[in-house]
């Protein structure tokens, strides 16, 4: 089965491809150059298996939460090729990605990624299965949700930002449990991303075509303009 994979809801994009027995990845950190950067390397992945578009079986990408502009650079471009190319697309979740390549770990496993405004995009899981939905959260309630039995590990990319942050507010509220940081911040993300996609797309095959990223906070320019009608009022 030949899959290609992208992710570019932070400023770090993700891309994997198998083809048969063939798997490469790559992990790009230029800044926030995705819309530049994406459909280049996915043809060069794609190229170097000796592959075009139309010879893949299925797309993954992510789906949020993460940069509004970012999720959209990348399902645009996964369902311009699944569209062209009559393929079924599939996207998952990015905080669930995060968490996959270290779901091993004996404790609770928290992906965050700053959400700008003092908040991070966060969840909750346990070898690999959801203990919350994606929230949009800060500190004091992420520390208000944790266990007083068990150790917790942040991964994702904004994991050392983090990792001060809650420490500083379980201590004011007398929380003393274990917290470990995955120093990997640039973490390959590559097989989680096919794997949990394949996963997906035989549990219940393709995205419909009208599906899109999943914000899980509204946009500035949604918040400016309501504010605008309740003062029309």
């Amino acid at each position: 089965m030949n899959i290609l994979a992208v992710d570019t809801s932070t400023q770090i994009m993700h891309l994997a491809l198998q083809a048969g027995a063939r798997f490469e990845s790559r992990t790009l950190d230029a800044g926030l150059k995705h819309s530049e950067n994406l459909v280049p390397e996915m043809l060069e992945l794609c190229t170097r298996a000796g592959l075009e578009f139309k010879d893949l079986d299925l797309l993954v990408c992510t789906k949020g939460p993460g940069s509004f502009t970012g999720l959209r650079i990348a399902m645009s471009a996964c369902k311009g090729i699944a569209f062209a190319c009559d393929k079924p697309l599939v996207s998952i979740s990015t905080l669930r990605t995060l968490q996959e390549p270290v779901s091993w770990f004996n404790g609770v496993v928290l992906p965050v990624i700053d959400a700008k405004k003092n908040r991070y995009y966060s969840a909750l899981f346990r070898h690999g299965q959801r203990l919350t939905a994606d929230m949009d959260c800060d500190q004091e309630e992420l520390a208000a949700m944790l266990s007083k039995r068990e150790s917790v590990l942040i991964t994702g990319p904004d994991a050392g930002k983090f990792r001060p942050l809650l420490e500083k507010e379980m201590e004011k509220i007398g929380l003393t449990i274990p917290v470990s940081e995955d120093t990997l911040t640039k973490r390959d993300l590559g097989e989680s991303l096919i794997r949990l996609g394949k996963l997906r797309f035989e549990e219940s095959g393709g995205d419909d075509i009208g599906e899109g990223p999943v914000y899980i906070r509204k946009s500035d320019a949604e918040i400016a303009l309501e504010e605008r009608l309740r003062q029309d009022r």
